[in-house]
């Protein structure tokens, strides 16, 4: 038997035992019969593949012939369509007890801040998140896991290059080769630009790898563990073009459009939650690649972006589930108000940009059995991001107090970027060798520059390009137009198709 993940009381986190109430939802559309129009092309497509099913082009699969029911598999088939895997096992024997090694958010490929290591060949950064997953994987084969669930984002670009996929099939391989299952979820990340085109994890699947499932549309899928069955619904990002039909959108604000993609989240997990309810006997995971109202996001606090969908937590918390496994927020929290089931987000294992600086990356190791989860966040050792800024304006010696502030970091192997305030007077007397050499044991110095004085007009350009998506700027100075304001919605629609590919390149820093 493992041993227990609070040996230390004073980590130990409180848990609640009530259940979330569960919320009532609407009927769900028929997702295998229903036609809508994509508003990208005028054919009408499936909406099965709304949710960045890779090959949106193919044939339709075929109706899968009925399995006798004496001899379940004992790992998922991940060529199978969904309408055999959630059904074609119920002879396994369910897991009293598992321990879940949840990770989401690896973007592999990620060089920003990074330099070229004449050693081996690769970026810096890359090094850096490679390690991190590594570190990631080390720690939880250490702690003895039965299953391991991705919530999402394996790569930095939705066409990793060949040394990526390497990175991540390496590390995947290390957990299926110690016979511990994986089931990874497609992240918007992972979803192509382009119709017909496979999704980045698509591959795993495809192989036939034992021991990985894919989840790239709303299912249940059974997966076989050493210490039983459990049940793992997947909830992967939907992508609006993809989930609204053209003339569904047309004449609706940002906010509206994004309600009803919100809409679309809830009734899809409402789903999901009736066809766990049909196994009441089985651990029950559910992983989502979304964001859910009220998450925090970096630096600046709450998400400010009206395009992001933001599902409430009281309605994915069905006490159907045990656990429920987030990607796509970067900072790890924790959703549920420390309610069964916990609703977490593990957060990204590596830091992004200076937005993520004082974020503590790492992964969550969770013991779960019927009706409750026992958790933990394991921090992982990531390369520090360090933003020092000093105010010298009143120094005689400005290079000195410089100088003084910059000795008081932790510069060696840190990303550094330093911001300074002189008055214009005294400008002449910082000495930036000086200042240089002392920066000299840093990884990378992205910036030594003086901040200088902003206009209110300078003030509110960086709000608009720092805080804000392109969308929500222009939505914004429409409203400051009084000739422009009356048309604001008919603007922001035709230009909306010009912001897709901005979205889902960036929508989470």
């Amino acid at each position: 038997m493992a041993p227990s993940l609070f040996d230390d009381p004073e980590d130990t986190p409180e848990q609640p035992s009530q259940d979330a109430p569960e919320t009532e939802t609407e009927a769900l559309p028929d997702l295998f019969t229903e036609a809508v129009t994509d508003d990208a092309e005028d054919e009408p497509w499936e909406a099965s593949e709304t949710f960045a099913v890779a090959d949106e082009a193919a044939e339709p699969e075929p109706e899968p012939a009925a399995e006798p029911a004496e001899a379940p598999e004992p790992l998922v088939d991940l060529v199978q369509p969904a309408a055999v895997r959630t059904g074609a096992q119920r002879s396994s024997e369910a897991a009293r007890s598992v321990r879940l090694f949840h990770f989401a958010d690896v973007h592999l490929g990620v060089e920003t801040y990074g330099k070229y290591n004449p050693e081996t060949g690769l970026n810096t950064r890359l090094e850096d998140f490679t390690d991190s997953l590594n570190q990631a994987i080390d720690r939880a084969l250490e702690s003895d896991i039965d299953l391991a669930v991705f919530a999402g984002d394996a790569y930095k670009a939705r066409d990793p290059n060949q040394t990526h996929q390497r990175a991540f099939a390496a590390a995947l391989k290390r957990l299926t080769d110690s016979g511990v299952p994986v089931a990874l979820l497609v992240g918007n990340h992972d979803i192509p630009n382009t119709r017909g085109r496979a999704h980045a994890l698509e591959i795993y699947g495809l192989l036939g790898g034992a021991g990985v499932t894919i989840l790239q549309r709303p299912e249940v899928v059974p997966i076989q563990t050493r210490k039983g069955e459990v049940l793992v619904a997947g909830m992967p990002y939907l992508t609006r073009s993809r989930v609204i039909a053209q003339d569904e959108a047309r004449g609706k604000s940002v906010e509206e459009v994004a309600q009803i993609v919100r809409d679309r989240y809830v009734s899809y997990v409402a789903q999901l939650a009736r066809e766990v309810a049909e196994r009441p006997d089985h651990i029950a995971v559910l992983t989502g690649h979304f964001t859910i109202l009220d998450a925090r996001v970096g630096v600046q606090g709450f998400l400010n972006n009206p395009n992001e969908p933001q599902v409430p937590a009281a309605s994915i918390a069905h006490p159907v589930f045990d656990y429920v496994a987030m990607g796509h927020v970067h900072k790890h929290q924790e959703m549920n108000r420390g309610a069964q089931p916990p609703i977490l987000y593990s957060g990204s294992i590596d830091r992004i940009d200076f937005g993520e600086r004082g974020e503590q990356k790492g992964f969550i190791l969770a013991d779960l059995r019927k009706g409750h989860a026992d958790w933990k966040f394991v921090p992982l050792q990531t390369r520090r991001f360090l933003n020092i800024e000093v105010d010298a304006g009143d120094s005689e010696d400005p290079t000195k107090t410089l100088l003084a502030e910059i000795a008081r970091h932790p510069l060696a192997g840190s990303v550094v970027r330093c911001l300074y305030r002189v008055p214009n007077d005294r400008a002449a007397l910082v000495r930036t060798e000086e200042l240089r050499a002392a920066l000299s044991a840093a990884h990378l110095v992205v910036a030594l520059q003086r901040d200088m004085p902003t206009s209110d007009a300078l003030v509110r350009s960086q709000a608009l390009t720092e805080s804000v998506t392109p969308e929500r700027a222009l939505a914004m100075y429409l409203e400051l137009q009084p000739r422009l304001a009356p048309r604001k919605d008919a603007l922001l629609a035709a230009a909306r198709p010009l912001f897709e590919a901005l979205e889902q390149e960036a929508l989470l820093r």
